[in-house]
């Protein structure tokens, strides 16, 4: 039997006969320098994200086209919102606890979160588009407030996509559960309020009381001897009033209650209308109880009562009102909402008065503060007809 023939050593075999493999092309040597690293792609942009729609068309904006707005935000836009001190930033931030059912609803423990970035995403995009809002979360929501879209448009891109998102499964859990919409906002303020003093009619009052209030003015009725009418409708409105015939004579002429201890009686009153969102009045009748020099007094009843503007404080949040400085600890304790100690909407301040214009003039700047900035409204006697 022939022995079998030796295989080749030092030749690697080749497919191809007479031709040795192709070798790999050399890289062009650089002089003195290593080859330099390829360039990272740019980062993304808020110009190359999707497309945000306007706040025209939000309200037609499903809660799963929503969602793919929230899927594709950028952690970094999420985390660089916890930087904001803008109020109106700061709701959608707020909200999206609620959403994902943290109780501490406080804007450091939204902080805390959004500084996680995905992963505050990460539990939205669990929640199933709002599968899990209840009535009682519906609630919820209303009392934290409304993000303004217009507002939030040209500003944080995470404040913004939050807000479409929110809105929508609100909008859907709403139709869901059988509720009422909520009532559309108020119009626009034009650029000027009001020349105050007016003359108005008795079935103007409400509309030109409110009208008033969002120029955060206090209101002073000037009745024409119609006052008990005037006064009458407002306590069926349910106002929280203040008594000055009262007051006067239960310590100026019963003596049966102190001045410090009829400071605190109005205190309580103030504070339990804007616990419920309620306005105040302060009935005068046809007198001019001396609430300036005698019942006005810092951290019970200050002088700002008087002034809307200067008691409530900014509605943006940009300078705290005088409100804050007559509640107590012990006010806080079954204060109604996620918030205690806030002033609930619905809360400002009428005056009425018997005299007419001439003598509430004349008497009341002495007896009112801020009685020159107040907005006056003279209501004609022969509307009460």
């Amino acid at each position: 039997m022939a022995p079998k023939a030796a295989k080749a050593v030092g030749k690697a075999p080749s497919k191809v006969a007479g031709k040795a493999p192709a070798k790999p092309a050399a890289k062009p040597a650089t002089r003195g320098k290593s080859p330099a690293p390829p360039s990272p792609p740019p980062p993304p942009t808020e110009d190359s994200a999707k497309k945000l729609p306007e706040p025209a068309d939000a309200e037609t904006l499903s809660a799963k086209q929503a969602e793919e707005l929230l899927a594709g935000l950028m952690p970094e836009a999420v985390i660089a919102l916890a930087e904001t001190a803008d109020e109106a930033e700061q709701l959608p931030a707020r909200m999206a606890l609620e959403y994902v059912g943290d109780k501490d609803l406080s804007w450091a423990n939204a902080q805390s979160s959004l500084r996680t970035g995905s992963q505050l995403l990460k539990e939205m995009l669990e929640m199933q588009s709002g599968e899990f809002i209840t009535r009682q979360s519906y609630q919820r929501f209303q009392e934290l407030g409304r993000p303004d879209l217009a507002v939030l448009r040209g500003k944080n891109r995470a404040a913004y996509v939050l807000a479409l998102f929110l809105q929508a499964c609100l909008r859907e859990a709403r139709d869901r559960l059988g509720l009422e919409p909520p009532p559309p906002p108020p119009p626009e303020l034009p650029d000027e309020p009001p020349q105050w003093p007016l003359v108005i009619g008795f079935k103007e009052l409400p509309v030109r009381i409110s009208e008033a209030a969002r120029w955060s003015r206090t209101v002073l009725l000037v009745c024409n001897g119609h006052a008990k009418e005037a006064d009458t409708f407002l306590t069926y409105s349910a106002y929280v009033q203040i008594d000055a015939k009262w007051v006067m004579g239960e310590t100026m002429i019963r003596k049966s209650i102190s001045i410090e201890d009829m400071r605190e009686d109005l205190r309580r009153r103030v504070v339990n209308a804007m616990k419920h969102g309620l306005p105040v009045h302060i009935a005068m009748a046809n007198t001019a109880v001396a609430f300036n020099s005698t019942f006005c007094a810092e951290l019970t009843f200050p002088r700002s009562v008087f002034n809307f503007g200067m008691f409530r404080g900014d509605p943006e949040g940009r300078e705290p009102g005088e409100y804050k400085s007559i509640i107590r600890e012990s006010d806080l304790e079954d204060w109604p909402g996620s918030f205690p100690g806030r002033m609930k909407d619905g809360f400002y301040v009428v005056v009425t008065t018997d005299f007419d214009l001439e003598s509430a003039r004349e008497f009341l700047p002495a007896a009112l503060p801020y009685f020159d900035d107040m907005a006056i409204l003279e209501v004609d006697p022969a509307s009460f007809t």
